[in-house]
């Protein structure tokens, strides 16, 4: 059976591979092409997926076959890239963050809303399946009103190779913006939306070279969210989820002493797992939820269930099915004014640490924009 609906992928590097392979797995989207303006990476492309490649997004989007345009480029990028599928008339899914700024980023929805053609932004971690799990148990009031969620994560990002720019939030990297992203996206989602204030630090640098950050957000209803990262090694969040990582696979094997302390199973023995950034865990007026590597932990007065949804997608499969749902007429979630109001929320650390005040947003949207 031959995919009805053509997607082209702009930047062919990691994320741009990742989505290569999640519309190999699909039923519904393939892979129609590539642009990169680096001819190794196009030239890698041609060999590896055996599609067309070009160097500039406008060849692409104007190219048969292509319906819609995955944007993996640098972030400085991102909003270029959405104006010209929107003059194409080709559907949008964009890596977070959506822009540079407030500003570019609500240009660039503006400009596809005028154009009539979709724009969704991911893969976030808030597409991750026991994050959509822990938003069920917010909605269907088992555990009672959601008081708090905290998120804290601590990775290497900042040991990995990275450029300049990479560390320039001017240019819409950073921690802050990459990283945090997905937590404010994730703590935006089980929290209901609409963020009402946020107080934010940094350390260990600023600007984007910020090696973390701590942050606390205000929402509706007297719900309050924390988030908490460090990229600069040492302990790792994998050492507490099995060892598994962002991308749903173990990457941490048994190996005294850390074996001695954490529950690591290893690559060979491990059950299936989803994917895991860092720790999210939830109280309500009647209980407790946490995220784990499978699932969710929900705690309540008779005890603890397990919630096992290693069957449901995450990543960037998850974000394939959302978009097939918008295109067949659902209302999307992770639409250019949910990216406008996660972005908001990433400048506005910086602007906090910076003063030192709390900075009330502004862009904020709530879930299905009720």
């Amino acid at each position: 059976m031959t995919a009805e609906v053509g997607v082209g992928v702009a930047g062919w590097g990691a994320a741009g591979r990742l989505m290569a392979a999640a519309l190999g797995r699909s039923d519904r989207f393939r892979l129609a092409g590539i642009a990169d303006r680096d001819p190794a990476s196009r030239d890698a492309a041609r060999r590896d997926a055996e599609v067309p490649a070009y160097q500039r997004v406008e060849d692409l989007v104007a190219a048969p076959g292509v319906d819609v345009l995955y944007v993996a480029t640098p972030t400085a990028h991102h909003a270029e890239a959405i104006v010209a599928a929107a003059a194409a008339g080709v559907d949008v899914v964009c890596e977070k963050p959506a822009a540079r700024t407030v500003a570019e980023a609500m240009f660039a929805v503006q400009t596809a809303a005028d154009a009539g053609v979709q724009l969704l932004v991911g893969a976030s971690h808030s597409y991750d399946a026991p994050v959509r799990a822990l938003r069920e148990v917010v909605e269907c009031g088992r555990l009672g009103a959601l008081t708090s969620v905290e998120s804290s994560c601590h990775t290497d990002w900042h040991r990995r190779p990275r450029t300049s720019a990479d560390l320039d939030a001017t240019m819409g990297n950073g921690l802050v913006l990459r990283q945090g992203a997905h937590q404010f996206d994730v703590l935006r989602l089980v929290c209901g939306g609409a963020a009402r204030s946020v107080s934010g630090l940094t350390f260990g640098g600023a600007g984007g070279a910020e090696r973390g950050f701590a942050a606390h957000l205000r929402f509706a209803d007297g719900i309050v969210a924390s988030a908490y990262y460090h990229g600069g090694g040492g302990f790792d969040s994998r050492l507490t989820t099995w060892g598994v990582g962002e991308l749903g696979t173990v990457e941490l094997e048994p190996a005294p002493p850390l074996a001695d302390f954490f529950a690591l199973p290893g690559s060979a023995a491990a059950p299936p797992v989803t994917p895991t950034f860092g720790r999210t865990t939830a109280t309500f007026d009647s209980g407790g939820a946490v995220v784990t590597a499978t699932g969710l932990l929900v705690f309540d007065e008779r005890g603890v269930d397990v919630v096992d949804v290693t069957d449901r997608p995450s990543g960037w499969d998850a974000v394939l099915v959302e978009l097939a749902d918008v295109l067949d007429g659902a209302a999307p979630v992770h639409d250019g004014a949910w990216a406008v109001a996660t972005l908001e929320v990433c400048i506005a650390i910086h602007r906090s640490a910076a003063t030192g005040a709390p900075v009330e947003l502004r862009h904020q949207i709530a879930l299905s924009h009720e």
